[in-house]
């Protein structure tokens, strides 16, 4: 079973199967249940595309107005996805219809779908809160938290580029702006040091979706897919 334990390793083998989509995540069959699955899949693409966004070194014009400002973005957006992943584990994991595939899990299987259960079930607080800072995405209650929490000292930059036609802003301080937001409520010294904490959350929660999710691949998605 992949997981986040082999990131950077060569596995083995690699094999790939095609299937109808219509027919795997058919709602005639179970609605409910392949509509949480198919909701599960997008959702940890989701997380892993913004994990990856927050790693990266260089996005190019993504990082217009700052990188630090994209890596924010990145961990903005993990933190309402996570949110919104523990969710549909949850309901996935009470969905009578799951319970047949959930007992036919190998031991190790089993074991990493009640750890990662225990772990979003235990975090639940946590991460709601870290989403509610935000919102879906960056709107008045976080705006207003914000400006209320601002340090004196904070100091931003804007650029303006004027042309014969018109001009061009680069907003350099709504990173500020949005850390103070998102970092409110965790603890640390600096904003540096906050930011790193949660990225780790992220990092571990990160591990926790992929072990869910290749749970839920190897004993169910993929024989279907055969």
């Amino acid at each position: 079973m992949a997981n986040q334990e082999h990131v950077g390793k060569k596995p083995a083998r690699t094999l790939t199967r095609w299937g109808k989509l219509a027919s795997i995540f058919s709602p005639r069959t179970d609605k409910k249940l392949h509509a949480l699955i198919a909701s599960l899949c997008v959702l940890f693409e989701d997380l892993r595309i913004e994990m990856l966004a927050q790693a990266a070194d260089d996005l190019g014009r993504l990082d217009t107005s700052g990188k630090h400002l994209r890596e924010l973005y990145f961990l903005r957006r993990s933190m309402a996805t996570i949110f919104e992943f523990a969710s549909v584990l949850e309901d996935l994991d009470g969905l009578a219809t799951f319970h047949p595939i959930r007992a036919s899990f190998s031991g190790r299987a089993a074991h990493i779908w009640v750890r990662s259960l225990k772990y979003f079930g235990k975090q639940r607080q946590y991460i709601s809160r870290m989403r509610h800072n935000v919102g879906g995405h960056f709107g008045e209650h976080a705006a207003g938290l914000s400006i209320q929490n601002l340090l004196p000292d904070a100091i931003g930059r804007l650029e303006v580029a004027f042309y014969d036609r018109g001009g061009g802003a680069k907003l350099f301080f709504a990173g500020e702006i949005a850390a103070t937001a998102v970092l409110h409520h965790v603890t640390g010294r600096t904003p540096q040091a906050k930011a790193r904490k949660l990225m780790r959350h992220a990092l571990v929660a990160y591990r926790h979706a992929s072990w869910a999710v290749d749970c839920v691949t190897v004993n169910y998605l993929w024989d279907r897919f055969g």
